[in-house]
């Protein structure tokens, strides 16, 4: 498989592909694995989300190509980091969290651990609230022992 040749650009603030030397297209950049392999693999997608290429790495782009797609992915994957969980319960089957992120203080919910908990690892957790937003704890051993026990009760 060879790697197709991409050159990205900005037209009216949104990210287009020439790809293989083909016209420009509006295309959305994304993780191949965003939970598990964020950095790796990097596709293109088109407006109807299908595949138009994919790079094992942003490496492989033009400095300027590359510039723009750590623009667009830093955009799309914008997830608040946890620092401090202030309390989190459960009232029918509905877990409210309050908790301190690297982006400020936020309250959220969700309903179904299996279905908006991941864990990356054992001590690593991304959240997905009812609305759909991600919330990352990076180490669960990291927060102070409060933090921590607010979590266990609710996951």
């Amino acid at each position: 498989m060879t790697t197709p040749s991409i050159v990205l650009s900005r037209k009216l603030d949104r990210a287009h592909a020439a790809i293989d030397g083909a016209e420009a297209v509006p295309i959305r950049v994304v993780w191949a694995r965003p939970v598990t392999a964020r950095g790796g693999e990097v596709a293109f997608l088109s407006d109807a989300k299908t595949a138009l290429a994919m790079i094992v790495s942003l490496a492989e782009l033009a400095p300027e190509s590359r510039a723009i797609a750590e623009e667009e992915l830093a955009r799309r994957y914008c997830v608040p980091r946890i620092t401090r969980v202030n309390r989190a319960s459960v009232t029918f089957g509905n877990r409210y969290w309050d908790v301190e992120t690297d982006r400020g203080h936020r309250r959220f919910l969700f309903r179904e651990v299996g279905k908006h908990v991941t864990r990356i690892t054992p001590d690593h957790l991304l959240i997905r609230d009812a609305l759909a937003n991600r919330f990352e704890i990076p180490s669960l051993a990291a927060l102070d022992e409060h933090s921590r026990h607010q979590v266990e009760q609710v996951i």
